[in-house]
């Protein structure tokens, strides 16, 4: 099991994007060979096997066989009863190979299959799978996120690489913190833009263009972040300590969209942060957005 020369068979459980994409790419690489593919309908399997180009479309656990590998790919809500579902179906074997690719749970969870004799791990893909025919041809470079039993990751982290996966290993007890790493940076700075757009639009901006004015600026900001890092990359009124625009836009947000008002005073305080560090801008002029960002007065009209 810990080489794979020979092709390893897979069966997977909950077979969504993430599911089919893996599938797919190790099917191509002729690294494994897929097994049965199980979701929460047969016409779901089926849509699957389609996409994925290989396996067994089957819709309930009874009909589950032996494999080398299983892959439980089901959402977090439902990880651990399909875990349990699984080891009470008892077709594991000694010395399977049981993961999931949750970034938020530990490989634990999957215990009661260890207890039946298989190799459990985790190892979480930090990348968007909205769109699997896009996450396989994108899917070279992917850092992945692995921890579990070594057996298991000798195994895993070979098919992982083989298709451009990137492993690091994470500690099991730190995954949520972990996981909420990339969520605030990946689907947070979705929700960002969509505040972004609201207030486009109060400002009579419709959002096709607002789309288009925010793409090219969006897309240079987060290029100056992996490149000069977060302190060099911060510009506007808050780098430059200019208190008296960051006033009237909290007070014009407070007015119009007190939601929005709160996210932008405390995402400030964290810019706020970032220019002390940067030690660019006058002290004073900085403490004046505090003051601001604090609900303080300022003595600014």
């Amino acid at each position: 099991m810990s080489q794979t020369n020979q092709q390893l068979s897979l069966s997977i459980l909950g077979c969504g994007h993430l599911g089919q994409t893996l599938a797919h790419l190790w099917v191509k690489a002729g690294l494994v060979e897929l097994g049965q593919v199980l979701n929460t309908s047969l016409a779901s399997s089926q849509a699957a096997v389609s996409f994925i180009g290989a396996g067994e479309a089957i819709g309930c656990l009874a009909e589950m066989q032996a494999a080398d590998i299983y892959l439980l790919a089901c959402p977090d809500k439902v990880l651990e009863t399909c875990c349990n579902d699984l080891a009470q179906a008892k077709v594991i074997h000694t010395g399977a190979i049981v993961f999931h690719c949750s970034g938020a749970i530990a490989s634990s969870v999957l215990r009661p299959l260890q207890e039946q004799g298989a190799s459990i791990a985790s190892v979480h893909p930090i990348k968007s799978f909205a769109q699997p025919q896009q996450a396989v041809l994108s899917f070279q470079p992917t850092y992945c996120g692995v921890e579990g039993d070594a057996a298991a990751l000798d195994v895993l982290e070979v098919l992982f690489e083989r298709i451009g996966g990137i492993s690091f290993k994470i500690e099991a007890q730190q995954k949520t913190i972990y996981h909420a790493a990339s969520v605030v940076a990946c689907n947070y700075l979705v929700a960002l833009q969509s505040i972004s757009l609201r207030a486009f639009a109060q400002a009579g901006v419709e959002q096709a263009l607002a789309l288009k004015i925010l793409q090219p600026i969006v897309h240079d900001t987060v290029a100056n972040i992996f490149k000069l890092g977060p302190v060099a990359a911060l510009t506007g009124p808050i780098a430059r300590g200019d208190a008296e625009v960051v006033a009237k836009q909290f007070t014009a947000l407070q007015a119009a969209l007190p939601f929005e008002a709160e996210i932008y005073r405390l995402l400030g305080l964290e810019a706020l942060n970032l220019a002390q560090q940067k030690n660019k801008t006058p002290a004073e002029y900085l403490q004046q957005v505090a003051q601001v960002l604090a609900g303080s007065s300022t003595g600014i009209d």
